[in-house]
């Protein structure tokens, strides 16, 4: 299944759709408008009306095809916004969480940008999380005299053919 949206050229020259025409873009546009909209509505008849043109809004967005990259992002972006917001409330949506979460899953595999699980930064108990360090012995000296000489060889030569380097490329 794929989610690129194929559309005929716009004018001779091969344009393609602009991402300002992209449809997901209106489609996004109409779910985040429609969720502000429940958030702030109170219960009655209008909270319930708010809540019917979200889920409408929600189904749409989800079956609205991407005509651009950027759109797929923009999408991608959205998704990723309204699954953290509403993550308590999954239950309420029925069959669209899951095609929410796994259109953005698709998206995501297919665009390239996976998904980043971060550890959060606080327990629920409040208490903060140590930082990660790695555990490794202090550095400890285990060179031989023999060693040293070498090392201190193979930079006197490297310096001197430098300069010999120097010398010929002046003559040139």
């Amino acid at each position: 299944m794929t989610h690129a949206l194929m559309l005929p050229a716009l004018a001779a020259d091969g344009d393609r759709v602009p991402f300002h025409a992209d449809p997901v873009l209106a489609a996004i546009e109409r779910h985040s408008e429609s969720w502000a909209v429940v958030q702030v509505t109170r219960p009655g008849a209008d909270s319930e009306r708010a809540d019917n043109e979200m889920q409408a809004a929600l189904m749409v967005l989800l079956g609205t095809a991407c005509a651009t990259r950027a759109g797929a992002f923009c999408l991608i972006q959205h998704l990723r916004w309204w699954l953290a917001e509403e993550a308590p409330n999954a239950g309420a949506y029925g069959d669209a969480w899951p095609i929410a979460r796994a259109r953005e899953a698709d998206l995501s595999k297919f665009l390239g940008v996976e998904r980043i699980d971060r550890r959060p930064l606080v327990l629920p108990s409040g208490r903060m999380l140590a930082p990660v360090a790695e555990q490794r012995p202090a550095p400890i000296r285990t060179g031989s005299i023999l060693a040293t000489a070498g090392e201190a060889l193979s930079a006197l030569i490297i310096v001197a053919g430098g300069a010999c380097l120097t010398g010929f490329a002046s003559l040139l």
